[in-house]
């Protein structure tokens, strides 16, 4: 019976070290706050990475040119070229864009003891001791015995070796892990050293270094990791911890809970609104991030405005749009009428896309009489097959027949319960006299697909052959 019970123990254990998922440290604290960044490094963003329930905040320790200790990255501070050629007065007297001075170690600490978050302390480089910067070391050693600080809850991490090994020695219960990338987890543990912290694209080069070192009984974390993909692939991977400038997403992603990105890319403002309003709707009350992004302002859709006059009052339609749907926007830098495909600005897409980390993308279908939506799909369409093909893509259509031709739809998404309110957004665009559009072009449009959806109103979507379909959640239907 012992025997049994021993052997569900070891069985037991492993399944939860093979479906552990990674904890999530803020790096330089939770500073990358919508609507409101915070300083790095700064005591606000220590607090705000511990009320998000982050598992860890990273922070750094410099040694100022009179041997005190400061927070923060380096070598630059606000105007100071490099923090540790100067003294910790003048340090303390800059301040942070929320007003704060540098913060001193002891600060630090001090909060430290009132947070419940995991404190990843950085000792950094300096350039005074080009054999390991050891003095650094011994400076924060005595800091932490000053403040009594709980070694065996924190996370020590440098690119010194020296540093590392004489952590390890001193806090043997501590989790030191080295930054630097160059050793195997073999040649660290030869070293003492139980934990390693790379960067992902050493992992990408040798994902066996994970499973090594958990073998070992060592530590992986994994810095700093941003995009979504890359986040997703360190959770594959299996590290332990995955240090971050967005915490929340990475929490999201680890927990399955991140909503799909969702980018409608229109030619000018109204595009998007016309031709998938109905399906922008339905996926923002469904839990999708849906953003739309417009190629031009519409700089040539006013008679008697000039660009800038009508650029301004087309953005500002766009906006009123967006606030019925609910959806965000993003404006890029075409020109109305003047839209043009070179490398510049199949470039300027790819970056809009890299940047937004989309799931799903809608855009104009190619064979169009308007110039522009055809241009605008050449460059998403690019950008799809220079990003891997990450996203799925899906082409909507405007005045079928006389603008978008030769379409023949895929998908369906059922509008019926919403063509209201996609109406409303579009009206928003009281410069384009949408009315008369719709009662001659996109009304009988959507009757039109609704017949062949069996429905009252529908959108039609071509989608590209060889994406998937991953919002069946809306009833989307193939044809």
């Amino acid at each position: 019976m012992r025997r049994i019970i021993l052997i569900l123990a070891v069985i037991l254990s492993q399944a939860a070290v093979l479906y552990a998922q990674p904890k999530v440290i803020a790096h330089r604290g939770y500073w990358n706050i919508k609507g409101n960044i915070l300083p790095h490094n700064s005591l606000a963003s220590y607090r705000a990475a511990d009320s998000i329930g982050a598992y860890g905040s990273e922070f750094d320790v410099n040694l100022t040119s009179d041997n005190q200790l400061i927070v923060c990255h380096g070598p630059r501070i606000v105007s100071l070229p490099d923090v540790q050629k100067e003294t910790f007065e003048t340090v303390r007297g800059e301040r942070l864009s929320n007003g704060e001075a540098p913060p001193s170690l002891d600060e630090y600490l001090s909060l430290i003891k009132k947070c419940k978050i995991r404190p990843v302390l950085e000792i950094k480089e300096d350039y005074r001791d080009k054999g390991g910067y050891l003095p650094v070391f011994e400076k924060v050693a005595e800091a932490l015995k000053k403040h009594r600080m709980n070694m065996d809850d924190m996370t020590i991490i440098s690119f010194s070796l020296e540093v590392c090994k004489a952590a390890a020695k001193k806090y043997p219960k501590t989790v030191v892990q080295y930054l630097g990338g160059e050793k195997s987890p073999q040649e660290l543990k030869a070293l003492g050293i139980k934990g390693l912290d790379y960067h992902y694209s050493v992992f990408d080069k040798h994902p066996e270094w994970v499973g090594q070192a958990h073998s070992l009984g060592m530590d992986v974390n994994v810095w700093t990791v941003d995009r979504k993909a890359d986040i997703k692939r360190m959770v594959d991977l299996g590290v332990d911890q995955i240090t971050t400038n967005n915490p929340v997403t990475a929490q999201q992603i680890i927990d399955g809970t991140l909503p799909k990105k969702v980018l409608i890319i229109g030619a000018h403002p109204d595009d998007p609104e016309t031709g998938c309003g109905g399906t922008m709707i339905l996926m923002k009350r469904a839990g999708y991030d849906v953003k739309c992004v417009y190629l031009t302002r519409g700089e040539a859709g006013i008679a008697g405005k000039n660009n800038d006059e009508a650029a301004a009052i087309r953005s500002e339609e766009a906006r009123n749009a967006c606030a019925v749907t609910g959806a965000e926007y993003r404006f890029m830098t075409q020109i109305d009428g003047q839209t043009e495909i070179t490398k510049e600005r199949y470039d300027e897409m790819l970056k809009l896309i890299r940047e937004e980390e989309p799931d799903i993308v809608f855009t104009h279908w190619p064979i169009d009489g308007h110039r522009d939506h055809r241009i605008c799909s050449i460059l998403v369409y690019d950008s799809w097959r220079r990003s891997g093909r990450v996203f799925d893509l899906y082409y909507f259509e405007v005045m079928s027949g006389t603008q978008t031709q030769n379409f023949q739809p895929t998908d369906y998404v059922d509008i019926s319960s919403v063509v209201e309110e996609k109406h409303n957004a579009c009206w928003c665009h009281v410069s384009q006299d949408m009315p008369p559009l719709f009662e001659g072009w996109h009304t009988p449009m959507e009757v039109f697909r609704g017949i062949e959806n069996r429905c009252k109103a529908a959108e039609a979507f071509v989608r590209q052959t060889d994406g998937n379909r991953i919002f069946e959640s809306l009833n989307l239907k193939t044809k």
